[in-house]
């Protein structure tokens, strides 16, 4: 028997490279051939689970920070896919709460990593746009890719979302030519287009440090950039889903850099070869921290079970937590196991999760075995 393990992350208990160790050590204590693929949904951690997963390394460039200060930051490289995720080098994660401001935020560093990408000779960039502090439609990383934002006086403006207001003309003459000979994938599940009541600012900006009182100036600040840009290519980018996303930089890789925005699943699955390896295999175990009735919205272990369902596998789902559990197997799932003991206390099952994880396979390992 051959049981491929797909995992996500346990958030604040596991990595899905740590899940699927667990499940490992239970499937070969009972002689079973596994077949790991730690999974991710395109946020945070997706760059270690890749680069693990598919034997890659990991490059540190010191580039230009969240607040424009210099920072290390890691690029991902998995054969000639380099791998860059937003959050670690304009992400809300690297700002204390009173330095939340997109006012003093900027990409200017995620253009940076892509010029270091670009110098590695790559023919993908796969760029994970999830939780980022800023709010400049992308004008910071465009600037460092050679891109020139001009105010009234022909001076560049500060590449930051206080610069939006003050754009009068675009050059992209010195946009890098290299881009052009990549495919540029920017992974985000969100469908927000850049402005207006569900896009950016209105629906992100907050959590930023966007005022509620500047919101509206702030939208049309990003609509008089995007409509000079759109101008710019003869089309209409700044209404396609996902544009919104990582405020606007999904916008700004669309218009200038003609990438796609995917979904996480879609992008990682098939990097590391999850149908492939589903359709050679006897059965399927998948793993998050919570599994519920909204796991069917998105969530990585239905992703597995769609992929699955086109082969007639059976699919076992493990969790730290189980709720919905008719509705779960309504969907397909086989089976669906809470790894933690009811009376455990929630701080010891999060540090107890390997271990409760690989107790738990062993446990239900003969229903695993001879489910039909």
């Amino acid at each position: 028997m051959k049981i491929v393990v797909a995992p996500d992350s346990f958030k604040e208990s596991m990595s899905a490279i740590e899940a699927s160790e667990a499940i490992f050590e239970a499937l070969d204590a009972y002689g079973i051939e596994s077949v790991l693929t730690p999974l991710a949904d395109g946020g945070e951690g997706t760059l270690e689970t890749l680069v693990s997963a598919m034997n890659g390394k990991i490059e540190t460039y010191w580039v230009k920070g969240v607040r424009l200060e210099k920072r290390a930051v890691a690029v991902g490289y998995v054969d000639d896919i380099a791998i860059i995720e937003c959050a670690k080098v304009c992400g809300l994660e690297l700002l204390t709460e009173d330095q939340k401001n997109p006012y003093h935020t900027s990409t200017y560093g995620l253009g940076e990593l892509i010029l270091k990408a670009l110098d590695h000779h790559v023919k993908k960039l796969m760029i994970c746009l999830g939780g980022s502090a800023t709010n400049d439609g992308g004008i910071g990383m465009m600037s460092a890719l050679g891109v020139q934002f001009l105010d009234e006086h022909n001076k560049n403006v500060i590449p930051t979302m206080a610069g939006l207001a003050h754009i009068q003309t675009i050059d992209v003459s010195l946009l890098d030519e290299r881009l052009k000979n990549v495919e540029i994938i920017g992974v985000c599940d969100v469908t927000n287009p850049l402005c207006g009541d569900n896009g950016a600012t209105y629906i992100y900006g907050g959590q930023k440090g966007v005022k509620q009182t500047e919101m509206a100036t702030i939208d049309k600040a990003m609509k008089d950039y995007a409509k000079k840009v759109d101008e710019i290519y003869n089309y209409d980018y700044q209404n396609q889903p996902g544009t919104g996303a990582a405020g606007g930089l999904g916008y700004a890789l669309c218009a200038f850099c003609q990438a796609k925005l995917l979904p996480g699943f879609e992008v990682v699955s098939e990097i590391v070869e999850l149908e492939k390896h589903i359709a050679k295999c006897d059965k399927v175990i998948v793993g998050e921290g919570k599994i519920d009735k909204q796991t069917q919205y998105g969530k990585t272990p239905y992703g597995v079970l769609k992929i699955a369902q086109k082969y007639h596998k059976d699919v076992f789902a493990f969790a730290g937590k189980v709720e919905d559990l008719d509705v779960l197997k309504a969907l397909g799932f086989k089976n669906i196991y809470a790894i933690s003991p009811e009376d455990m206390p929630l701080s010891m099952a999060l540090k107890k999760g390997k271990e409760n994880l690989c107790q738990c396979v062993k446990a239900h390992m003969e229903d695993i075995k001879n489910e039909v």
